[in-house]
């Protein structure tokens, strides 16, 4: 990780692996298919996330410009946990997502002999019922429940920042809807996109998804795309306050499993 601070600005770069809110149905090619129970389950998705806003918050309020890039630093993850499962038969399915991340990065400050510890733990968890419209019919629906709890601890902050510590312990609640278009091309491709918006306990939060799923088998597919995920937070005042603007986008990888 490096980080560069200025008097006006902080720089963390890290290496951030996250799980993707969105899941396969492409292979119900047929009446007997549609009708009957499909499963999908993604142990594992990798999310090469930049982010870039800024973070209000602090007992005397401070906000702090960041922008968290992809990058090499895989020394800083101290723990991961995800998971993604979808159901479906016949029009009705729902959807179940879990991701915990904790990084603990440290960096020198340049030109001085400081050194900035940051202690980050993200979890995000999603439940969604889905409406499928038919077995021939590229467009679905969604609704749910989305929460992104963020407990970041950044000690060591230079002059001429009011304090030299910032702790951050917030939980995000939001309702959602969107829908999802799922394509085949052919026996082996399929492209699908997704798109929600919902809020809260965010004033808005938006969610896009544009990614190409290769089926190496009926049972194992792999797919590759683009995720952007934007909060706008704007809570409380004085020493209760926590303003939250920022965007999430970057490559997604996954493997998952279907039976």
């Amino acid at each position: 990780m490096r980080v560069k601070i200025f008097p006006e600005r902080v720089l963390v770069t890290v290496f951030t692996i996250s799980l993707l809110l969105f899941g396969s149905n492409a292979w119900a090619d047929s009446n007997e298919d549609f009708d009957s129970w499909q499963n999908t389950l993604a142990p594992l998705y990798l999310y090469g996330v930049s982010m870039s806003g800024t973070l209000t918050s602090g007992p005397i309020p401070i906000t702090v410009p960041l922008e968290i890039e992809f990058s090499d630093a895989v020394s800083d993850l101290e723990a991961i946990f995800t998971f993604h499962y979808e159901g479906a038969k016949g029009n009705w399915g729902i959807i179940a997502d879990y991701s915990f991340l904790n990084l603990g990065p440290s960096a020198a400050i340049p030109g001085t002999p400081a050194v900035i510890d940051v202690d980050m733990k993200n979890t995000i968890a999603e439940v969604a019922g889905l409406y499928r419209f038919g077995p021939n019919n590229p467009w679905q629906l969604l609704a749910g429940y989305r929460t992104y709890q963020l407990d970041v601890t950044i000690i060591g902050l230079p002059a001429p920042l009011p304090v030299s510590q910032v702790v951050i312990d917030e939980t995000i609640n939001d309702l959602f809807i969107g829908g999802r278009y799922v394509r085949q091309i052919n026996d082996k491709w399929s492209f699908r996109g997704r798109a929600d918006i919902g809020a809260g306990d965010s004033d808005l939060v938006w969610n896009a998804v544009l990614a190409f799923d290769y089926r190496f088998t009926r049972l194992l597919s792999g797919f590759a795309g683009w995720r952007v995920l934007d909060y706008d937070v704007d809570r409380g005042s004085g020493a209760d306050t926590f303003k939250y603007d920022m965007n999430h986008s970057g490559p997604l990888l996954a493997l998952a499993f279907h039976w």
